[in-house]
């Protein structure tokens, strides 16, 4: 499990649990059936490799990059600090007395230990979250708390940055500049080869500042120029990138946050593969349905599979199947394969289609 997080830095984080959080699934396609508890006690773990910070969106990420994404991804409409009461700011003081003392404790238990209403009529800036919640996300974005893995209610569990990470170890937040070549570095490390944009997408940085950052590393020869057959831009790679010439076909399905699937431009570019998330669609409009998981056969992406885990009934459901133009018969097989497989692994009985 440590090599494959080691290589790809991060797992987006979402809610959605139609089929298995999504932080969850990108693991299975790469390593099959796998205890999701190990993930779960890997970013509980204080000074451990991995943790939660803002990436390409909220994710667990390598540890040793949170400082460089503090300094490029600090959400500043989230972090509200400078618009703080005195109320505000005393709370600050207490939430971080009370976690010095009590680390992996939620907003909700945060306020319950400080006795802090929930949301009632306010008179001042906010959305629907209560003081701690200001509080906290505050702090979370600036790197001055982190958590330690989530609640089974999906709520970060609040720690100090010293508790969660080694502070020691890790770079200090404020140099943009060598922030960004780390991160645009571990970007070509996950990748392989990419687009300046596939490069800035990976953390979701500066497109122009990245472009500019490619040219100055490939002049240096610290990253090497290439060309990809049908791209007309220029890609890049770390030198040293091996290119297999094959790879084994072995169909395995991509959730919809998978880092390898959620930069659509890449998708399409590389691999000549439209795909779109329609979650927020509405369901008549919908063209392949609601949490569609792209098969991903050897090097080839071959089609969609609409899925969702019914519990209630031990049954995965593959909703629809969509195949893309000239895909081999074999395919179907490798996919009730692989169905049955995510089935087991999620503990349901049978699979429907």
């Amino acid at each position: 499990m440590n090599s494959t997080l080691e290589s790809i830095a991060q797992l987006q984080i979402d809610s959605i649990n139609v089929v298995q959080r999504a932080h969850y699934m990108p693991l299975f396609a790469r390593l099959g059936a796998y205890d999701i508890g190990a993930l779960d006690r890997l970013v509980a773990r204080k000074r451990g490799p991995m943790t939660e910070y803002w990436a390409h969106e909220a994710s667990y990420v390598r540890s040793e990059l949170v400082a460089d994404l503090i300094t490029w991804q600090r959400r500043g409409w989230i972090d509200r600090s400078d618009l703080f009461t005195s109320e505000h700011c005393e709370l600050t003081d207490n939430v971080l007395s009370y976690l010095a003392t009590h680390p992996g404790t939620t907003a909700r238990e945060l306020s319950a230990a400080l006795d802090i209403q929930p949301v009632g009529e306010k008179q001042h800036w906010g959305w629907n979250w209560n003081d701690t919640k200001f509080v906290t996300e505050a702090l979370f974005a600036q790197g001055r708390i982190l958590a330690l893995g989530r609640s089974s209610q999906f709520e970060r569990r609040f720690a100090l940055a010293e508790d969660v990470i080694d502070l020691q170890r890790a770079a200090v937040p404020g140099d943009k500049r060598s922030a960004l070549r780390r991160l645009v570095l571990r970007a070509m490390r996950a990748l392989g080869v990419g687009t300046a944009h596939c490069i800035a997408e990976y953390f979701r940085l500066p497109a122009t500042q990245v472009a500019g950052l490619l040219r100055e590393l490939a002049a240096e020869r610290l990253i090497e120029q290439v060309g990809v057959a049908g791209l007309a831009e220029n890609c890049y790679q770390l030198p040293g990138t091996v290119i297999p010439r094959s790879v084994q076909p072995d169909l395995r399905l991509l959730s919809p946050f998978d880092s390898m699937v959620f930069n659509r431009r890449r998708l399409e570019r590389f691999f000549g593969f439209e795909y779109r998330v329609e979650i927020y669609v509405p369901q008549a409009k919908r063209r392949y349905g609601y949490y569609v998981f792209p098969m991903l056969y050897g090097e080839d992406f071959v089609g969609r599979v609409d899925l969702k885990a019914d519990r209630k009934n031990g049954v995965l459901q593959a909703k629809s199947v969509h195949y893309e133009p000239g895909v081999c018969p074999e395919v179907s097989g490798e996919l009730d394969r692989e169905l049955g497989r995510m089935a087991r692994w999620l503990g349901l009985a049978a699979v429907e289609r």
